[in-house]
């Protein structure tokens, strides 16, 4: 059987070597195929890597800890003990680059020109800068520096200062009192102090008890708020909140840099400090709310969970994948994956139509020829075979020849990538789209068009093939 198979191959090579013309047309047809299809996946795969890489390495990181309801309503009292969680990480898991702790709230930033709602992010500046490569980012001033800001010790409040604090707090009660009946119409006797002295009395009070520190603690801005807020490196910025026993906190911090992730939302909202000015700030103690890892292998995040939730650290936490907290991303990975074979299924439909075409002329001209083979005693299942090896032959040398083009445009796109012009700067989903798409060679993206172009041949091929397996050899022998 082998020695048939062998001699059928020979005589598909010998057909196909015949009419070198319509072959060479048709091979250059298919791996011109191929090659396009690889560069189509090489892009598509190194926009979505991307578009990954900007929220895994900007904020997300590969695998978070928090409180349940965090990520969906972040508060200052979902903070956790994250020493203890850290020594578990240590115990039961393995492939855990680095972890960064963090703590987050929402706080009201003022300067002379403009005042915004800020989303505070406390950060250890070397451990984040290990986990999302943040300080990469810094596109004017410098990074935070790795010491934190020595705050003063908050003063006690004297008889004086309890009294003056009863009678702010009874001037606010009394005037949200009088703002609530002027909306219903009501006539009330309005507070002794207005609302802006109040205020001012509460801030004066505030900074005398708890004075900011001597030197402000330095902040780091997204590109965005920083121009919202007219806010450049040098500039002061008053934050303002409430701490967790909910006392007003206040503090000036000093901007040192300058962000620009690509993410949108990120650079538009987010300040970025030492956690431990922030947990001094908010009155955290040692606790965190979030813990972010970066793993070796990002593929090995749903392990890692799995790892952690198994071992006592799920008491009470929730450990999640990038794609559990970012579901949206991994739809526009997979729509962009859709629109591949969408775009790879056209190539391949117009390269099988030139198989079909190619195989069936060489069986037309071939048909006294293949009337003398079945007259000798060659069997249908044998006509299809040697039909279906010549277009092998053809798909294969073919997608050979397509595979090592393809690889070369993905080696250029990959180095010198493809401008957006006009459209750099933007972001899908909230992940950012980099100014110069570059290609990534992946396994499926280079053997996956060959394989399926290969395919394609034998299918296109097939039609081909039966109505050689169905040729009369008294008919055909006498076709001249």
């Amino acid at each position: 059987m082998l020695a048939n198979f062998t001699l059928l191959l020979r005589i598909a090579g010998r057909n196909l070597w015949r009419n070198r013309g319509r072959s060479l047309i048709t091979g250059a047809a298919i791996a011109a195929g191929v090659a396009l299809c690889i560069a189509s996946f090489g892009i598509m795969d190194g926009m979505s890597s991307d578009m990954v890489r900007s929220i895994t390495d900007t904020n997300l990181g590969h695998v978070q800890i928090h409180a349940p309801d965090f990520s969906a309503r972040p508060k200052l009292s979902l903070a956790f003990d994250q020493a203890r969680v850290r020594t578990e990480l240590a115990a039961h898991t393995v492939g855990v680059e680095a972890v960064s702790a963090r703590v987050i709230g929402w706080v009201l930033a003022e300067t002379p020109r403009q005042s915004a709602s800020v989303e505070l992010v406390g950060v250890d500046p070397i451990r984040e800068a290990a986990v999302t490569q943040l300080d990469r980012h810094v596109r004017r001033g410098r990074y935070l520096p790795s010491a934190a800001t020595p705050w003063p010790e908050p003063k006690a409040l004297n008889a004086d200062d309890r009294a003056l604090d009863a009678r702010l707090t009874q001037e606010q009660a009394k005037l949200a009192e009088a703002e609530i009946a002027a909306l219903d119409g009501a006539a009330l006797t309005p507070p002794q102090a207005s609302g802006h002295e109040a205020a001012a009395e509460t801030r004066a009070l505030l900074e005398r008890l708890a004075p900011d520190p001597s030197a402000p603690p330095p902040l780091l801005l997204g590109d965005r708020l920083a121009k919202r807020l007219h806010a450049e490196p040098g500039a002061k910025i008053r934050l303002r909140a409430q701490d967790l026993d909910g006392n007003p906190t206040s503090a000036a911090f000093r901007v040192v840099g300058v962000v620009h992730t690509g993410n949108a939302a990120f650079d538009a909202n987010r300040a970025i400090a030492h956690i431990a000015d922030v947990r001094h700030f908010f009155s955290l103690g040692d606790r965190a709310h979030e813990l972010t890892l970066r793993l070796r292998v990002p593929s090995e995040a749903p392990r890692v969970v799995r790892a952690l939730e198994g071992a006592a650290l799920n008491r009470g936490l929730s450990v999640k994948t990038w794609q559990e907290l970012r579901p949206d991303v991994v739809s526009m990975v997979q729509m962009n994956s859709g629109f591949t074979a969408m775009l790879v299924t056209i190539i391949f439909a117009i390269a099988a139509i030139g198989v079909a075409d190619t195989i069936l002329m060489a069986v037309f001209e071939r048909r006294r020829e293949l009337g003398v083979l079945k007259a000798v005693g060659m069997r249908p299942l044998a006509i299809v075979v040697l039909i279906e090896s010549e277009a092998v032959l053809l798909g294969l040398g073919a997608s050979i020849v397509g595979m090592a083009l393809g690889l070369g445009i993905d080696a250029l796109l990959g180095r010198f990538g493809i401008p957006l012009g006009g459209l750099s700067g933007f972001s899908l989903a909230g992940a950012a789209i980099p100014p110069v798409l570059h290609a990534s060679v992946t396994v499926q993206g280079v053997f996956l068009p060959a394989v399926a172009m290969l395919a394609m041949s034998l299918l296109a091929s097939l039609w081909p093939a039966l109505i050689a397996a169905g040729t009369e050899p008294v008919l055909a022998m006498r076709e001249r």
